[in-house]
């Protein structure tokens, strides 16, 4: 009898517990801390600011806006930065701004297929008033298959890997193998942009490259 009884109880909690198996099933899993924080794809930056976003994966175009009002007369030690490092971009980065911000690609982000940098002037007109002595929107790139389209004055940046900067693909082991850095400069001297590549040094010395 105390075998029956013990086998009933047994068959009892294993429903029992099959029941609750069950409802707890039909709710909604909570999220982990890191599911349930919005990813950010919108970043402003104010002269002197400066950002870190680390190991995000973007679904949705990211972009960055450089604000022109603080950002135009700003002193060299006031110039915005933002850094992504580890990060995915499945739509994209687009930079908007005219001056005296660095945005920086760390060694460990990826652009998928399509995916590319768009740079755009945040003042119509700012981009032909530019020179190649005003401290222009930079985009910083160490990470591979970084493909850049400017639709005003910047100056991509490399300290290894090729970019494509407006279709032409640059490489630093080919033009400037010794210096610190390559450094291709797009500006407006006429309607029409000019490209000009520049063997940047660690102390941030510079020679155009023919």
């Amino acid at each position: 009898m105390m075998k029956k009884v013990s086998l009933f109880l047994s068959v009892l909690m294993l429903i029992m517990l099959c029941a609750c198996s069950a409802a707890g099933g039909s709710e909604p899993a909570e999220p982990s801390g890191a599911e349930s924080a919005a990813v950010q794809y919108d970043y402003p930056l104010n002269a002197g600011e400066t950002a870190e976003v680390y190991d995000v994966t973007f679904h949705e175009p990211v972009t960055v806006t450089v604000d022109p009002a603080s950002t135009r007369d700003a002193s060299a030690d006031q110039r915005s930065n933002i850094y992504f490092d580890n990060c995915e971009f499945l739509g994209g980065l687009t930079v908007v701004g005219d001056y005296h911000a660095m945005v920086s690609l760390g060694g460990g982000c990826t652009f998928s297929n399509g995916s590319i940098v768009t740079c755009r002037e945040a003042t119509p007109g700012a981009s032909r008033e530019t020179t190649l002595e005003d401290n222009l929107i930079k985009v910083f790139v160490a990470c591979e298959g970084v493909e850049v389209e400017a639709e005003c004055a910047v100056g991509v940046l490399s300290d290894g890997p090729d970019v494509v900067l407006n279709g032409t693909a640059y490489s630093k082991a080919e033009l400037t193998p010794d210096s610190a850095f390559l450094g291709v400069y797009c500006i407006y001297e006429t309607d029409e942009p000019t490209y000009i590549k520049l063997a940047i040094g660690e102390d941030d010395s510079a020679e155009v490259l023919e």
